[in-house]
């Protein structure tokens, strides 16, 4: 009894997830968790992508599929044009993960134009434009969704040498209300995730510094980087099928740092 009510509740079978960002460190470990709740895994990547070939092996251990489809985020036309192949593809909406994103650490009056851009484009407007198709479709189809933004603690709580990014997750807060404001009536529940300090290849520099870690963890109740697996859980709450009430929030997995 318990296990087909969890099943009823949890599963995310004959479901599609689609992935920006999903061959990052943060994006791959959701993407699997996905797949392993059932969701068939849609991942939207740069051709070549190194890491495609090792997660689309891990999504199909997992026992769900993997179907890569190419743009650069960066370039707003291509990325609208590769959600119009994932339709034309036969792929229906159901669950949207926007994660990828980038960072550049430096003062704020050093920052450049190209970094602004960079950051900006990938970091915002790509959650937007991607929002924005998925929630299109599914409104032609008169589907219920369900949206999921990768915003961070910064969004709260901005570091030093972090201005553009701490922007770009601030943003991502505010977009995630403003769709679900609009949509949430309508069926389509838009979240998002605010991750603390976690272990991925984008952090791993900062990590093992002993000055970094150490000023970053004296902030962190749970003394402790996170590791990118601990997303999973806030993920599959978002994405399940019994989450049908939740919707313009940001759920922090951050060791404690937003309520200290």
């Amino acid at each position: 009894m318990t296990s087909n009510y969890i099943q009823e509740v949890f599963s995310l079978n004959g479901k599609f997830a689609i992935l920006t960002g999903a061959t990052g460190g943060l994006g791959s470990a959701m993407a699997i968790a996905l797949a392993k709740a059932g969701a068939s895994i849609v991942s939207i990547e740069l051709p070549n992508d190194p890491n495609s070939a090792s997660l689309a092996q891990a999504v199909s251990d997992a026992g769900s599929t993997f179907q890569p489809f190419y743009c650069d985020l960066g370039n707003a036309e291509e990325l609208r044009s590769c959600f119009s192949s994932i339709w034309a593809a036969g792929i229906v909406p159901d669950i949207l993960v926007n994660s990828a994103g980038v960072m550049r650490r430096n003062a704020c009056e050093d920052a450049t134009d190209e970094e602004l851009n960079l950051i900006l484009d990938i970091n915002v407007k790509s959650f937007y434009i991607s929002c924005q198709e998925f929630g299109r479709r599914l409104l032609s189809l008169n589907r219920p969704g369900k949206v999921i933004n990768i915003a961070s603690v910064t969004a709260f709580q901005a570091n030093k040498n972090t201005s553009i990014y701490s922007t770009s997750k601030g943003a991502i807060i505010q977009m995630t209300k403003a769709f679900s404001n609009e949509w949430s009536s309508k069926g389509i529940q838009v979240n998002a995730i605010s991750p603390g300090f976690m272990t991925t290849p984008m952090t791993e520099a900062y990590s093992k510094d002993t000055v970094i870690t150490s000023y970053l963890m004296s902030r962190v109740p749970m003394a402790r980087w996170g590791a990118a697996t601990e997303l999973n859980s806030a993920v599959l709450f978002l994405a399940a099928p019994g989450n049908t009430f939740t919707t313009g929030i940001s759920v922090a997995v951050d060791g404690g740092f937003c309520g200290k």
